[in-house]
């Protein structure tokens, strides 16, 4: 059925003037409440501006504010992969942060895709965000190279700095050494390692972190298996570990989504855990919880990392180029402790 317009006419939205007439105070006295400034309001006339928007339904035009103003208090947030529950969390806690200073977030998966990664910040650029804020597919080297003028970038999970831009990081060296140190305490003569990225990458701090551990308790190095940052990838990783003639006695995974793909390769294999095998992941993310046995982690600080971020978008001069996040060891059973 077809609704006739002229019975139903669209409400007006109530506009500043209708404000200010209400509350009887200038339009720039509704402006200075709604944008904090840039003159000081008395409180009690404050608080009639903003009951009296509150009658009206009145929300300032936020097109109209960023032509004013030259910004948008829109932050962009390209996503690699939303499936993550790391990913999950951690953009979670950027948009909690990102609301309480004023700012509205737009989120763009681009599966860990350069392609759709660069077409991501291309229509964030045409929405005229405040900031980006992204975990790069591409390399240290193409991000060197790349321009980043036209609008304030945050790189997370990048430990180095890129020019023009900021970055916010867990500390990867000291995880990726703490994390192996602990299961070297077990007693395991070597420790082997899951990792997201190409075993040839040693420029990764995990890496760096795992072999540092080795090479202080005067021990050979284990095995690197890529295993994609993914279930399906630990899983098939740990396979190829068991089936080599020289089952595992330690593995750290890069990420609690290896460790749990290990867990279910080695329940198949009915290798006992810690037993037979000790494990210890990296993130820290609420899943590890559910797992069984239940996950020693090295738990990443979602909370600090999001407020770091906003605050190197936001305050930028105030920061340093490059923020690194200690991760913390939660013990639970995985290990052997």
């Amino acid at each position: 059925m077809a609704i006739n317009n002229k019975n139903h006419p669209q409400r007006r939205r109530a506009t500043r003037t209708d404000v200010a007439k209400l509350a009887n105070v200038s339009t720039a006295v509704v402006s200075y409440v709604f944008n904090n400034g840039p003159r000081a309001v008395a409180p009690d006339t404050s608080k009639r501006v903003r009951e009296a928007a509150k009658l009206l339904n009145y929300h300032p035009n936020p097109t109209a504010r960023a032509l004013r103003t030259g910004y948008s208090k829109m932050l962009g947030v390209i996503v690699p992969d939303s499936s993550n529950p790391f990913s999950a969390g951690i953009y979670d806690e950027l948009q909690t942060v990102a609301m309480r200073r004023g700012y509205s977030v737009l989120f763009m998966n681009v599966r860990s895709d350069p392609e759709l990664e660069e077409q991501a910040i291309r229509q964030l650029l045409e929405r005229n965000v405040d900031a980006i804020f992204l975990s790069s597919s591409r390399s240290y080297t193409q991000l060197s190279m790349a321009h980043l003028e036209e609008c304030r970038f945050v790189f997370m999970d990048q430990p180095h700095r890129v020019t023009n831009a900021k970055s916010v990081s867990t500390d990867y060296f000291h995880s990726g050494l703490t994390a192996t140190q602990h299961l070297i305490e077990h007693r395991h003569c070597s420790v082997d390692m899951l990792f997201g990225g190409s075993p040839d990458d040693r420029g990764d701090a995990r890496i760096q972190g795992w072999y540092a551990a080795h090479q202080n308790a005067n021990l050979p190095a284990g095995r690197i298996r890529q295993a994609f940052f993914t279930r399906e990838g630990g899983y098939r990783a740990t396979l190829d570990l068991i089936d080599s003639g020289r089952p595992p006695q330690a593995i750290f995974a890069g990420s609690d989504l290896e460790a749990m793909g290990a867990l279910r390769a080695l329940h198949e294999r009915r290798l006992r855990i810690p037993d037979d095998v000790s494990i210890v992941s990296f993130d820290g993310t609420i899943d590890s919880l559910y797992t069984w046995p239940q996950l020693t982690t090295m738990q990443q600080d979602t909370v600090k990392i999001a407020s770091c971020a906003i605050n190197a978008a936001l305050e930028p001069d105030q920061v340093p180029d490059v923020q690194t996040i200690k991760a913390d060891m939660v013990v639970r059973h995985s290990c052997g402790c």
